[in-house]
């Protein structure tokens, strides 16, 4: 499969970047900016043998066996953030956005929703009378994960769609969710512009996604080049800008509704945005 820029879905002047081993291909659109992978494997090599559970596991050894003191660091923090300080942007996020809901029913979709992990911590923050408004989806490409989430999400009262983004979108009606949750998903989708569009119409007014992806205006992708953490091969088919991500948004009927200073810190390898229905 051949990609022209996924932002502008057609052909455009490109600079080919070396950034990638053989034999993929990653190309900088010189029109729009965005950094994007031109020949990603199927949608069919993503339920098995390069589903997530997969190919997480053997970068994560790659990165060990090259940078086996900074892995151990970066782990450490990692571990420190969430079970220490309890921080967990995406799911406070979340949690924050339900909370400010005033459906009588709130519908939340979370999109490579893996084994059901951010949901099910999502509702385990409400309170009883929240949580009983809460119904939650999730739609996985994995053959394993999809039955870990189909299982997990069935104790709320909820639900997982074993498919493709896309096609797991196309089973809600028009202005189903009031919540989406494209938690480090859109930079691994082939067609994130399609995705977000199906995104606006499946969300009801005033409905919101909610993004992280790795956040290539990062300082530290300058300075640690091809080792950079945000790059994964072939796993990464997009590579996110605020200015990039911004304009995908607005192409897609959306609107930016949140990404602060915070959101887009350039020391950080994750970008954060907000969007909401146009």
């Amino acid at each position: 499969m051949k990609r022209v820029c996924p932002l502008l879905e057609r052909e455009s002047a490109t600079d080919l970047l070396d950034l990638a081993p053989p034999p993929w291909v990653v190309r900088q659109c010189r029109e729009t900016g965005l950094v994007f992978l031109e020949n990603p494997p199927g949608y069919e090599s993503l339920q098995s043998e390069l589903a997530w559970e997969v190919t997480w596991q053997r970068e994560a050894q790659a990165r060990a066996s090259a940078e086996p003191t900074l892995y151990a660091m970066s782990q450490a923090a990692k571990r420190f953030r969430h079970r220490v300080l309890k921080r967990n942007k995406v799911a406070d996020l979340a949690t924050a956005i339900v909370r400010a809901s005033g459906s009588a029913q709130i519908r939340l979709l979370d999109l490579g929703c893996g084994e059901g992990r951010l949901l099910g911590t999502v509702m385990d923050r409400l309170d009883d009378e929240l949580r009983g408004r809460c119904i939650p989806h999730g739609v996985e490409i994995s053959n394993v994960l999809a039955r870990e989430s189909d299982a997990a999400l069935a104790a709320y009262g909820g639900r997982c769609v074993h498919a493709s983004a896309l096609d797991g979108m196309a089973a809600f009606g028009s202005g189903f969710f009031d919540l989406i949750v494209m938690s480090s998903f859109l930079e691994h989708e082939i067609q994130p512009l399609p995705l977000l569009r199906e995104a606006a119409r499946a969300l009801r007014a005033g409905g919101q996604v909610l993004i992280k992806v790795p956040n290539y205006a990062s300082w530290n992708r300058h300075l640690r080049g091809k080792r950079w953490c945000g790059y994964r091969w072939p796993d990464h088919v997009n590579y996110f800008t605020p200015q990039t991500l911004a304009a995908m948004a607005q192409r897609a009927g959306l609107v930016v509704q949140r990404m602060n200073a915070f959101d887009r810190f350039a020391f950080s390898d994750s970008l954060y945005a907000v969007l909401r229905k146009a």
